[in-house]
């Protein structure tokens, strides 16, 4: 009787091609929970880099009214929430929108007649707001900006540029 080698065709160290049954079962669990770490945390970026996009369109307008009070002396003046007010929409990048995809912006000049309370000379306040339907988002938006954020009531948050 002829001895096989390992090694050699039919021998006793051929080895199968493919993976069995168990290989497969181990590395799709593997998959599977490393997708569940995943997950949860690509949300929390997507969310996260949103905020951040949304806080560089607040600067976007805050840049540009303070060129426009460069320029003209005076600051521009209020108009609603998602309207560009007149006279700054030259200093805002072209195609620059206040109306973006889950949020509007707002810029804010206040008249405050008898001034802050604890603060009687300023009688003006300047800022950009942000009116944001998702809760998640607005959230975001003030663990990124931090005690940048001045006023924050509901889904508004505003930050001031000027007081004067």
């Amino acid at each position: 009787m002829r001895r096989l080698e390992p090694g050699a065709p039919g021998g006793a160290g051929r080895r199968r091609g493919g993976f069995t049954m168990v290989e497969l079962l181990i590395t799709v669990s593997i998959i599977g929970v490393l997708a569940g770490l995943a997950i949860p945390n690509m949300r929390t970026v997507l969310l996260r880099a949103r905020a951040t996009d949304l806080a560089g369109d607040m600067d976007v307008v805050r840049v540009a009214a303070l060129n426009y009070n460069a320029r003209m002396h005076t600051w521009p003046s209020e108009s609603g929430t998602g309207s560009i007010p007149p006279g700054l929409q030259e200093f805002l990048p072209q195609g620059f929108s206040f109306v973006q995809d889950g949020f509007e912006l707002d810029y804010e000049n206040w008249s405050i007649p008898g001034g802050l309370p604890g603060d009687p000379n300023t009688r003006r306040l300047i800022g950009v707001s942000v009116v944001v339907p998702n809760e998640e988002l607005g959230n975001a938006l003030v663990e990124l900006l931090g005690s940048a954020i001045i006023f924050s009531v509901g889904g508004t948050h505003t930050i001031v540029i000027d007081r004067s």
